[in-house]
């Protein structure tokens, strides 16, 4: 889960900035899921860029009373470079328009 929105209070305003998020590698992931096997919210004035995922299979647990959803990506920028499970179609190839990051490797 990435999120730029989080808020720890009851009621939060939308917030147009956010700390920028990128370099962020998931691999070799194996498990399950109750509600959404992926969450992305990321910022619309701050984006996430180079977010790759290798080898992810997460499978949906059936619990009763729970709804399953599909993967949520907001603004979420980078790779796929292996077939997920399930399929993230959300998650945006290459990078966010106006991105003027040299490399990925020159951010903490």
């Amino acid at each position: 889960m990435i999120d730029q929105f989080y808020c720890d209070k009851r009621t939060c305003t939308n917030q147009t900035s956010a700390v920028a998020v990128s370099g962020v590698q998931y691999e070799n992931i194996r498990g399950t899921f109750t509600i959404k096997p992926l969450h992305f919210a990321c910022s619309d004035s701050s984006p996430c860029s180079g977010i790759t995922l290798t080898g992810v299979q997460l499978k949906p647990v059936q619990i009763a009373h729970y709804h399953l959803n599909n993967p949520f990506c907001w603004q979420a920028f980078g790779e796929l470079f292996t077939p997920t499970i399930p399929p993230i179609a959300c998650l945006q190839i290459g990078k966010p328009a106006g991105n003027n990051l040299q490399s990925y490797h020159d951010i903490c």
